[in-house]
């Protein structure tokens, strides 16, 4: 009987775990990311919008017909964005593009992501760069 109990409790937890990912509209993104959306993004080229719970934890992904993919957090923050034409700089802290153009020169973001700890930037030719909060290179890889 303690063994059924402790299988039941085990399940249930790990179902309480469990992402659920739903396809959801435009209006339905937080009002920080349709905003941003907005500003770089013709929303009309929107090809799906999805939200994915954790439970009181969200993420929202969008993808577009041009193949961009944009990552926000719960709060509407952004997460990451690829974009094979090419990430608009003011979506770059400028720190980490100066640096990027004096490594690189005429080269191209595709993604740039951000999280807690780091900032990273993968360019066309395949380098990565990863950077601190402050946008001090921390590291370069190639792809």
């Amino acid at each position: 009987m303690k063994k059924l109990l402790l299988i039941a409790l085990c399940a249930l937890s790990l179902s309480a775990c469990a992402s659920n990912k739903q396809v959801i509209t435009f209006d339905q993104l937080p009002a920080t990311a349709q905003t941003m959306l907005s500003q770089y993004v013709d929303v009309k080229t929107i090809l799906i919008v999805t939200k994915e719970d954790f439970g009181p934890f969200a993420d929202y992904e969008v993808l577009t017909n041009d193949r961009s993919e944009w990552d926000f957090d719960a709060d509407g923050s952004l997460e990451s964005v690829k974009m094979y034409i090419g990430v608009p700089d003011a979506l770059v802290p400028e720190m980490i593009r100066t640096q990027v153009n004096q490594m690189y020169p005429n080269t191209v973001t595709t993604k740039y992501s951000i999280d807690k700890r780091d900032q990273e930037v993968e360019l066309i030719n395949g380098i990565e760069l990863t950077f601190d909060k402050a946008g001090r290179l921390l590291e370069a890889d190639i792809d």
